[in-house]
């Protein structure tokens, strides 16, 4: 994993990282850029949670077996490494080629490639999504 910030903060005995203003993620072809993100690494370092707060946050990731690139925004977003799942909270959107979700929470598992949105994703608002039929 690779990260740049204009600023970082590193506490080995709690094992997180703070890195704050324009930072960008990048992880394989998965791209963060927020205002603040916050790492919790497991003992060996590699990171176990990413929380990333901005106005919005940015996630996009091409796909091995899709040419369409996902894209998503949010006012926080979290990483699980151990699910390899991605949750966007507050003013959330997902988009991926011409199918867009909209809600106040969306979770996008990147290996199932899997959606649940609204309250299926304890969120609290109803969701909009707009599904555009595949070209022949």
């Amino acid at each position: 994993m690779l990260i740049e910030a204009d600023a970082a903060e590193l506490d080995d005995q709690q094992s997180i990282s703070l890195y704050i203003g324009n930072v960008e993620v990048e992880q394989g072809s998965m791209r963060i850029f927020a205002d603040e993100v916050l790492v919790h690494h497991r003992p060996n370092r590699q990171p176990q949670k990413i929380i990333a707060v901005g106005k919005p946050v940015r996630y996009r990731q091409v796909l091995d077996d899709d040419p369409d690139e996902v894209k998503g925004h949010a006012l926080r977003m979290e990483y699980d490494a151990d699910r390899d799942e991605i949750t966007l909270i507050d003013e959330a959107e997902l988009t991926q080629g011409e199918d867009r979700f909209a809600s106040d929470r969306i979770v996008y598992n990147r290996v199932t490639e899997r959606v649940t949105a609204g309250t299926s994703a304890q969120g609290r608002e109803r969701v909009k999504i707009r599904i555009e039929p595949q070209e022949k």
